[in-house]
């Protein structure tokens, strides 16, 4: 009887043994579905990255059109300073083109010319003949001429003595161009003016290279408008 229970306790302590021998296995280890989860992004954070874009784009656009107009702007102010710089080195008084209208008859009504004697605006279809007068010759004839590239060399109307000689002594300083007109005409406000397409210039005496400065400058310049 007491060989049985020996038995039966060696067994039980074989079973233990068994026992302490699982229980020093190692760990199992997490499946990758028990792995730690990695951070996907959101919905806003990947919509912001496009929106993101399209202000850089619409920012980066803005500073070229800034940098655009700027330059424009310049090109711009440059021109108008040549301009001006150029128009002031030119002879004469500059009046404002009061343009190239064609009337029907000298009868025909129209606006007022804006400088006396007139350097442009409403004209009669035809010119008059280049060369020399002793009698006042319609203004709406001569303003054609002008548009033609003439020049006018206005005296003021006199006796047929005076008028005479100022025809000498214009002609003399004209005789080398073609478009010209010597003509008289009442109420000067200058004993002589010249008149060129929007320009004028006075004399209170001959002044030979001050009158051939201002028909060297415009005589022979077509001023009709291009279409």
């Amino acid at each position: 009887m007491a060989n049985k229970k020996k038995t039966s306790t060696q067994k039980n302590s074989s079973g233990s043994g068994k026992s302490a021998g699982k229980s020093n296995e190692a760990a199992p280890k997490p499946t990758s579905a028990e792995a730690k989860p990695v951070a996907k992004p959101t919905a806003s954070s990947a919509a912001d990255k496009p929106r993101a874009a399209r202000s850089s784009r619409r920012q980066k656009q803005q500073r070229t059109n800034i940098a655009i107009g700027a330059g424009i702007a310049a090109v711009i102010i440059a021109a108008i300073a040549v301009q001006v710089i150029r128009e002031s080195g030119k002879p004469g008084q500059r009046f404002a083109s009061q343009g190239n209208l064609h009337i029907a008859s000298l009868q025909t009504p129209h606006v007022p010319y804006n400088s006396n004697p007139p350097t442009s605006g409403p004209h009669m279809p035809g010119i008059a003949g280049w060369g020399v007068y002793d009698a006042v010759q319609p203004d709406e004839f001569l303003v054609h001429n002008m548009e033609d590239g003439g020049v006018i060399l206005w005296y003021q109307l006199g006796t047929p003595e005076e008028n005479d000689a100022n025809i000498d002594l214009l002609s003399a300083v004209s005789r080398n161009y073609s478009r010209i007109i010597i003509a008289p005409r009442e109420n000067l406000p200058s004993k002589y003016v010249l008149t060129a397409w929007t320009r004028m210039q006075q004399f209170d005496d001959i002044d030979r290279e001050g009158m051939l400065r201002f028909i060297e400058a415009y005589e022979g310049l077509d001023h009709h408008p291009r279409y």
